[in-house]
């Protein structure tokens, strides 16, 4: 039988109490991600938690949100409001509104925790925390590189390493789809997801065999590009591959440490999303990192941003243990603070006794101070 106090400390699924180290390590690592994207020009915003339901879920990347987003009463208006799913929404309007009056290309960076009505394959928690950036402004092969880069930079700021970068041309997958029926396409759609090329060739189709040349293709930077550029294409097909190409060599010329892999048609995830995409792996981390692309935003206007999964990248080693801890017997903020300057951590003693010692192990503490001098226990 569960006690009443174990009853209280139940939590819905999908959500957790994030306990120190882990909540300290959280909150460092954004403000590095944060910190490197402003060094770049990012300015920040912080958009909140909870909006009108008909402004959040409108046009724009909200539109394909309402599934996965949790919605209340607000009795004060007696409105419908949603707690956000995602904050790339909250920057689309942002953008078409507030900062409507801002020069263009405009650059935003966010952090803040979304909430969804169910987990996803990858990560069964509901409560996430996402940072990110947005490029608003002209399109052009020149900002999709420049977001991808930054990503890469902040990432690097954290101590993620062996990364590569996955492109995809989801928007291809149903240009070369269109006017199929239905149950066609979704066989078509599941072995295409499925790397099955072996079904795909069975399946007789209109652009068949366009979607077994660009299947063909994926692979890592240097066998795709040759591939790619083989093909003879034209119309969507070829702007798509020759701004394909403009992109990677812009990452290689501006960073050769990133692995660069092509997958074409590769659309899951991209559910807003209007032109190039991608993904970012880490060889130190199990799955995706990071997720972005373009897409258009509530006023029409073109952009392009990434959001970081934050909860892969916490698992990072902990570096900020306690044994860097200096017990201090008696309260004292003059002497402490010369301790913290010192680049230690200080604890203050409660115990009336004389007991020092013996409180200072049971704290965890490494160090003690004694006659203003820092003694190691």
């Amino acid at each position: 039988m569960i006690s009443s106090s174990s009853r209280k400390g139940l939590l819905p699924a999908g959500l957790s109490d994030i306990l120190y180290p882990d909540a300290q390590i959280q909150a460092k690592t954004i403000e590095k991600l944060l910190d490197v994207f402003s060094n770049y020009g990012y300015m920040r915003v912080k958009p909140p938690l909870v909006e009108y339901e008909d402004s959040l879920l409108s046009d724009g990347p909200g539109k394909v949100l309402k599934d996965s987003t949790f919605r209340i009463m607000d009795p004060l208006s007696q409105k419908m409001m949603a707690l956000r799913s995602d904050v790339t929404a909250q920057i689309s309007r942002i953008a078409s509104t507030r900062l409507s009056h801002l020069p263009r290309p405009l650059r935003l960076s966010y952090s803040g925790d979304v909430l969804r009505v169910k987990g996803d394959s990858f990560n069964m928690e509901r409560q996430k925390t996402q940072v990110g950036v947005e490029l608003i402004g002209p399109k052009s092969e020149l900002i999709d590189s420049e977001i991808i880069l930054v990503c890469c930079q902040s990432l690097k700021s954290v101590n993620i390493k062996n990364i590569t970068v996955d492109l995809n041309l989801p928007f291809l997958r149903e240009n070369l789809l269109n006017g199929i029926k239905k149950p066609l396409k979704e066989k078509i759609n599941e072995a295409i997801d499925r790397k099955d090329l072996q079904t795909l060739t069975k399946l007789k189709f209109h652009n068949s065999e366009m979607i077994l040349k660009l299947m063909k293709s994926v692979g890592s930077s240097e066998h795709s590009i040759k591939h790619l550029s083989g093909l003879k294409l034209d119309g969507i097909l070829l702007k798509a591959r020759d701004y394909l190409l403009k992109v990677i060599n812009i990452i290689q010329e501006n960073d050769n440490s990133v692995n660069i892999s092509i997958d074409p048609l590769e659309n899951r995830g991209f559910k807003y999303h209007t032109g190039l995409t991608f993904t970012i792996f880490s060889e130190m981390l199990k799955g995706e990192v990071v997720k972005g692309g373009s897409y258009n935003t509530l006023s029409g206007e073109t952009a392009t941003g990434c959001t970081i999964y934050t909860e892969k990248i916490y698992t990072q080693p902990i570096t900020d243990k306690n044994n860097d801890l200096v017990y201090i017997p008696y309260l004292n903020m003059v002497e402490a603070n010369n301790v913290i300057k010192k680049g230690f951590k200080v604890i203050f003693g409660t115990t009336l006794t004389n007991n020092f010692d013996q409180e200072a192990n049971h704290l965890k503490c490494k160090y003690i101070l004694k006659n203003n001098t820092i003694v190691k226990l």
